[in-house]
């Protein structure tokens, strides 16, 4: 019962803070709104370089986005036999997508490409094979899974050769993962400003408060209890500086939608941006929170130290 007490009692004190904090920053809009809107503003790079990567990624796993491999059937197969490699294609686990092109259709194809054409209609026969277009479904896109597929593929009956093109694949990994290197080191950098940005607000904010610190100790304040109200200061400009980063996110995909839905058309989706979940939501305004609590711990380490009652 006892330490029933004492956890409420600790609950307590610390919601006391966290309101008192809250009251400050609503006595003083201004400077409160500027620091939260520098916060936004340096968070918003970030998510949106995040927001980026995941719909390129998610891009990188439509019909137009992913690898094809092109199967070329052995000249002369019979139609059924062509129909049944195709099913098995079609049936195989890794494989999300198959097109079966038959030799007319192939014939046709390359006659209204062709310049020679006209010559075509003198063959005897049609010596184009029939052949299947495939793509891997995109947890198996990267080059050493297409190299695997294309030897499993290569040892059915009635396949003449197969046609994989890796460089697009390598170009397209090389370019995401540099993209991901990039943000990754970024949002290090920016994370730093954060940092310094709600460093320097508490910096003021201890100095602005400087006779009531040392009143506090004069009558035995200890340092958690000083330094508590700094840490929600820091908790509540990071916290809500990542909200404001959400809101500022939805407002510009508003404005960028509508020019985006013509290109979202040829790729059949409702849109090309990536929708936040509710968990990633959550993971920012954390994110946000915790870097500011950090900035307030190392603010108040700093400058908390120097001031003594007289």
């Amino acid at each position: 019962m006892q330490q029933i007490q004492i956890v409420k009692s600790y609950l307590g004190r610390h919601l006391q803070v966290l309101f008192a904090s809250l009251g400050s920053m609503r006595r003083t809009p201004m400077p409160s709104i500027n620091t939260i809107l520098v916060i936004a503003i340096t968070l918003l790079l970030p998510c949106a370089l995040y927001v980026a990567i995941k719909s390129a990624q998610s891009l990188s796993g439509d019909w137009q986005g992913r690898p094809q491999i092109s199967i070329f059937m052995q000249t002369n197969l019979p139609a059924a036999e062509s129909q049944l490699i195709f099913e098995e294609l079609r049936l195989h686990p890794v494989i999300e997508l198959a097109e079966l092109i038959t030799p007319k259709q192939a014939l046709d194809e390359f006659r209204s490409m062709s310049a020679i054409g006209f010559e075509i209609d003198f063959l005897d026969e049609n010596p184009l094979p029939a052949s299947v277009v495939v793509m891997p479904n995109s947890e198996n896109i990267s080059s050493e899974a297409l190299l695997k597929l294309k030897q499993e593929l290569a040892a059915i009956d009635g396949i003449d050769s197969i046609r994989l093109d890796l460089d697009w694949t390598d170009r397209f990994n090389a370019i995401l993962g540099s993209a991901v290197r990039i943000a990754t080191l970024l949002s290090a950098l920016l994370a730093i400003a954060l940092i310094l940005i709600v460093s320097n607000t508490i910096k003021l904010l201890i100095l602005n408060r400087r006779q009531e610190i040392e009143i506090t100790r004069l009558v035995g304040g200890s340092n958690a209890f000083v330094r508590r109200p700094f840490l929600y200061y820091g908790l509540l400009f990071g916290a809500f500086g990542a909200i404001v980063t959400l809101l500022l996110m939805s407002l510009a995909s508003k404005l960028i939608e509508e020019p985006l839905s013509s290109l979202a058309n040829l790729y059949q989706k409702e849109s090309l941006l990536y929708a936040l979940s509710t968990t990633e939501i959550l993971t920012i305004i954390l994110i946000g929170g915790v870097l500011g609590w950090l900035a307030a711990q190392w603010s108040v380490t700093q400058h908390l130290w120097k001031i003594k009652p007289q």
